[in-house]
């Protein structure tokens, strides 16, 4: 059986919702639980930066021409917000069960300042280009670790003292992994990787705005060819596809989480024109706007909690 299954079992049965899917606050900041008790098919979502643990059950991601597993024992690490394509695994029998860890850029700041060359990072293409999302097995002290935070989960106390700590140690244990540079490169500055991360920013809090890919390469300081060749390595997607998909998996949530016409929708996340958006939306998600009730849940979460 997989180390991490029975902890998240029995966390799950001191959760009173009768709901085959959802997600839940733990208790320990940035740290987040979720369960998914049905196959859910192959549909766009958007994970934002952090770590994706799964302990039963699994998950599979699309990302480009990339496709990769991540199931019981392993995580997904996420150095930026990713829009892709997922399929999630799990019965009620055997439900899919995994937490989601925020990253927390003071943290990660902390850590590589005390560690710093020690880590090693610089050697293995921490400042070069590279994805930014990679899977990773867990084994040894990171399971270790990870073990240590749900078993903390259940009790009060312990999630106030104990939790963090563990929180720490699992980004600890991350950094020093073969994907370590995936987290290691958001401490680091004025490189092709950070200012990516930058002009994602400018997407995530402007995305409405009459952005191009012009904007954007100013934004990071880079050449406009240059810029376009490291985003897609660095995300997956050229700029103005991952800012289209961006736009219609917000408006996707508004029309989901906050029922707003399509009208409404259309005009919050940046069109001009609602036809054009419709055929967008039915393009990427395969219905039509006014029927984004019946997409498949992801969990991808609602809004005040953050994404997983």
């Amino acid at each position: 059986m997989a180390a991490l299954a029975p902890l998240l079992t029995a966390y799950r049965a001191t959760i009173p919702s009768t709901d085959v899917t959802g997600v839940a606050e733990t208790g320990v900041p940035g740290v987040t639980f979720f369960w998914i008790d049905r196959d859910t098919p192959r549909s766009p979502l958007l994970y934002d930066t952090g770590i994706v643990i799964v302990g039963q059950g699994y998950k599979e991601g699309f990302l480009g021409g990339r496709q990769f597993r991540y199931g019981e024992d392993s995580c997904l690490v996420l150095g930026v917000p990713v829009p892709f394509e997922c399929a999630s695994y799990g019965t009620p029998e055997k439900p899919l069960l995994g937490i989601r860890l925020d990253v927390d850029l003071g943290l990660l700041h902390s850590l590589v300042a005390r560690f710093g060359g020690k880590l090693g990072l610089e050697h293995r293409g921490a400042t070069g280009v590279h994805s930014a999302v990679e899977p990773l097995e867990m084994d040894g002290p990171l399971l270790a670790a990870v073990s240590r935070l749900l078993q903390c989960l259940t009790d009060p106390m312990d999630r106030s003292v104990l939790g963090p700590a563990a929180v720490e140690e699992i980004v600890y244990r991350i950094l020093r992994s073969e994907h370590g540079r995936v987290l290691y490169a958001l401490t680091r500055h004025q490189t092709p990787y950070a200012n990516i991360a930058q002009s994602l920013e400018l997407i995530h809090g402007d995305f409405a705005s009459a952005l191009t890919v012009e904007d954007l390469a100013h934004e990071a300081a880079m050449g406009v060819s240059s810029f376009h060749r490291a985003f897609k390595e660095v995300t997956g997607e050229t700029p103005l596809q991952y800012l289209k998909k961006v736009r219609l998996l917000k408006a996707k949530s508004l029309l989901v989480y906050e029922g707003k016409r399509v009208e409404e929708a259309a005009y919050e996340v940046g069109y001009a024109s609602p036809s054009q958006f419709s055929r967008e939306f039915k393009r990427y998600f395969s219905v039509s706007p006014s029927a984004a009730q019946s997409l498949p849940y992801s969990d991808t979460l609602q809004p005040g909690l953050a994404a997983v």
